[in-house]
């Protein structure tokens, strides 16, 4: 089938003057002042979230500048001039546009830097757009900032990143920053009315707002969705149609399930989530427009007017209103935050079925989960799902105390704990009042930190498991403070995700918590830090050889084996688990060295079993 090719909403409908941006005001207004009295700066640096129109105005104010037309309105760019016309289509030569998530490397930027010396060769400005701004690499963004800084008179350099603390303060300071805020709702039905208007869609004006708000403020979210739920050639894009495409129970099923939880009618909550499921309706899509319905409860109990604040008619507004005064106030706070808790479990969740009928159960009882319990009832879920039974917190204890234990009280664990798995030397010989001041009550570090493990890795990927939440650990937790150790040669990766991790332990363990990277020296725990985690036993078979004969010359120096070993390719392109030094060390006697292949060996296996999670035996 041939034809031209389908361009998705948000490309079509992209805005080409400042009058068209949907949201953004302050931004608009700054801009075309600059414009009008010709003191554009040098370098800009947008910043905000994901699709809220930063490459969009960027493209804009590279048309205004280079544009050659005289609007009637006065007000530039005119978007019907050749250069506006090329800019739109991509094929104006003085306006580049650069990818510095796959373009971030030094040699790219000093690429760069040689074509930014000559002159425009059609408009008036070369326009250089560098997108993703904070992924330059450390080298790229040094050989950037002379140019960045005194650049030539006919360049204007636009940066635009999503993480703007990411970017070096070198570079934030040498540019204007403008931050692109969230668009509100308003305006974006505003523009998403304006355009099913051009596209003749009938759309109601509820729809929009549904639309609108699962957007949360982004453009292009927003757009994405409404393309879906215009796509279908519905005649009528309603309410009820909108919900069908999102996967999103509807007002009924929350006034329904909010009522079986303040009757306690466990049984029919079961039947009415299991019935949305099987109609299509997604659990997580669930738990989040519950919460918003008891944001919703709590709002009409104490706004007279609250259409402004609640996207619903006036007939479930007092629907709602009926319900909320079945609750009290504490009842509504209590709920609220049970749920809020109950979100954060399932974003990790492979049920979130079973955790959405659970917190149904909770709010019949009115009890909300503490944020200490949050990553044991998480370990609960997971040891449930594996099917094996979940290994008791043994706490540690004297000697003493455990001779004096009777066979019976031995018996009790439903694992049993071999010696072999927990050595006579990792019990320390503390009384249970210093136990216990490393951790608050209920406080799980493994699992705490294998959840926040969980969380970044889904951003900075399995090397991030592998290089620091295989190496690291939890040191202790008091106080809404989050100690961590880590490995020395490991503290530079984590510092580069220590605000993910942040994010990650607060997302776990509340607000408050503030994490701590610290360095381990390798030369064991301090005196009065948290027992190490369980280490999986590693056998390796070591060389037998005889001790070499003392040598008739000096022996050379040789240089120290690095504490890890780095993992490079083989010459026949299979992974080697080995240190990247071993066979680079000119003129050195190796059969005198065997003291030290004796550490290279046990090193080597310890790394292998970190790698593949198993034990690793090495056979000479």
């Amino acid at each position: 089938m041939g034809g031209k090719m389908h361009l998705a909403l948000y490309r079509s409908e992209r805005p080409e003057r400042f009058n068209e941006i949907i949201g953004q005001k302050h931004i608009v207004r700054i801009l075309q002042h600059q414009l009008e009295t010709d003191n554009v700066s040098q370098a800009y640096l947008f910043t905000g979230t994901r699709g809220t129109g930063k490459t969009t105005t960027a493209r804009i104010l590279a048309k205004a500048l280079n544009c050659t037309g005289n609007p009637a309105d006065g007000q530039l760019p005119c978007g019907e001039c050749e250069n506006c016309k090329a800019i739109k289509e991509g094929r104006f030569l003085d306006v580049i546009e650069m990818d510095a998530a796959s373009n971030n490397g030094v040699d790219d930027i000093r690429d760069l830097i040689d074509r930014v010396n000559y002159p425009p060769m059609v408009g008036r400005y070369k326009v250089y757009i560098i997108d993703e701004v904070h992924m330059l690499s450390t080298s790229a963004e040094n050989a950037f900032l002379k140019t960045l800084e005194e650049p030539p008179a006919h360049v204007i350099f636009i940066l635009a990143t999503t993480n703007p603390e990411k970017v070096r303060e070198t570079i934030r300071s040498r540019c204007m920053r403008l931050d692109f805020r969230r668009v509100s709702e308003d305006d974006l039905i505003e523009g998403m009315e304006r355009i099913c208007r051009r596209k003749q869609v009938n759309i109601t004006r509820d729809a929009l707002a549904l639309v609108a708000q699962k957007a949360d403020g982004s453009v292009r979210d927003g757009l994405s969705i409404l393309e879906q739920c215009i796509s279908g050639g519905d005649a009528l894009v309603d309410l009820e149609t909108v919900e069908d495409y999102l996967g999103s129970a509807g007002m009924d099923f929350y006034l329904g399930l909010t009522q079986n939880v303040i009757e306690h009618n466990m049984a029919e909550a079961l039947k009415r989530v299991g019935d949305a499921l099987r109609t299509g309706c997604d659990a997580k899509q669930i738990f989040s427009d519950w919460l918003e319905h008891y944001r919703n409860l709590m709002v009409v109990r104490y706004v007279d007017d609250a259409k402004r604040l609640i996207n619903a008619s006036e007939e479930n507004i007092g629907r709602m209103r009926l319900q909320a005064s079945q609750m009290d106030a504490d009842s509504l706070e209590v709920s609220i935050r049970l749920l809020s808790e109950y979100i954060n479990l399932a974003r990790s969740s492979t049920q979130p079925r079973i955790l959405l009928e659970t917190a149904a159960l909770h709010l019949m009882n009115g009890k909300a989960v503490p944020s200490s319990k949050v990553a044991e009832m998480l370990q609960l879920a997971k040891a449930e799902l594996k099917k094996v039974p979940l290994v008791p917190t043994v706490q540690a204890s004297s000697p003493e105390q455990t001779m004096a234990a009777e066979p019976k009280e031995a018996a009790e664990p439903a694992v049993p704990v071999s010696e072999a798995s927990v050595p006579t030397a990792a019990v320390p010989e503390t009384s249970d009042a210093a136990e216990t001041s490393f951790y608050e009550d209920g406080f799980d570090p493994e699992a705490v930190w294998d959840q926040i493990v969980d969380i970044v890795a889904q951003d900075a990927g399995a090397s991030f498991r592998i290089m620091v939440g295989s190496t690291s650990r939890i040191e202790s937790y008091r106080n809404g403070e989050l100690s961590i150790l880590v490995k020395a040669n490991k503290i530079d990766l984590a510092n580069d995700s220590k605000a993910e991790i942040q994010a990650a332990a607060r997302q776990i363990l509340g607000e408050h918590a503030v994490v701590t990277l610290r360095s381990d020296d390798g030369k064991g725990a301090p005196t009065g830090t948290a027992p190490a985690r369980d280490v999986k036993p590693v056998t390796a078979l070591k060389p037998s050889n005889p001790p070499a004969a003392e040598p008739s010359r000096p022996i050379p120096e040789v240089p120290a084996y690095p504490a890890e070993p780095e993992f490079g390719i083989g010459d026949e392109g299979v992974d080697e688990i080995v240190p990247s030094d071993y066979n680079m060390m000119g003129g050195v006697d190796y059969p005198t060295r065997m003291e030290q292949k004796d550490d290279i060996v046990t090193e080597i296996a310890e790394e292998a079993g970190i790698l593949f999670g198993t034990s690793v035996e090495i056979i000479d």
